[in-house]
């Protein structure tokens, strides 16, 4: 029952924050708020058939610190790409050799998907695409592939965000 109170607590605060006034009706709209994107968003992160406690293994300050690490790679991705965009499309002639890729998945849980599609399409210059019927392949979108089967793209997203997605959202982390 604390852990509700907390996080309806935390986006309060946001709330107020970004309204700029601590009023007693802002106060007020706030936890009403947060108590509506909690309850809306429950069955999202909660599964009902799990218990109340966490499953064997999973360690909370852990998980959070990977999950902050994945935002600092996220974001130094975001900005790498972005000066690649900015640079071709700078360029007097345009050299961009784009494609579809299909990219071979490590990760396994619809969560995980969702998260590393979401992070490749936030990314300038790749947009994911489709992920197959059996989840094991992802199509991608890339502004420009230099190898012929684009081990180059599949080789970047593996050793940057899914790497990084596994450890932050995986099963037992």
């Amino acid at each position: 029952m604390v852990a509700p109170i907390v996080r309806i607590l935390i986006l309060t605060l946001i709330w107020v924050a970004l309204q700029g006034s601590l009023s007693l009706g802002n106060l007020l709209l706030g936890v009403v708020f947060g108590a509506a994107i909690l309850r809306i968003s429950r069955p999202i992160f909660v599964d009902p058939a799990e218990s109340r406690r966490l499953p064997e293994g999973i360690q909370p300050v852990r998980r959070l610190w990977r999950v902050l690490v994945l935002a600092v790679v996220f974001l130094r991705e975001l900005v790498v790409s972005a000066l690649q965009v900015a640079r071709y499309t700078v360029q007097p002639t345009l050299q961009i050799r784009p494609a579809i890729v299909k990219y071979p998945l490590d990760v396994q849980t619809p969560r995980e998907i969702t998260v590393l599609a979401n992070l490749i399409s936030l990314t300038p210059g790749t947009l994911s695409l489709d992920v197959s019927p059996d989840s094991r392949h992802l199509y991608v979108h890339a502004i420009s592939v230099y190898s012929e089967d684009g081990a180059d793209v599949i080789a970047d997203i593996k050793e940057s965000l899914e790497k990084h997605v596994g450890r932050a959202l995986g099963p037992n982390q």
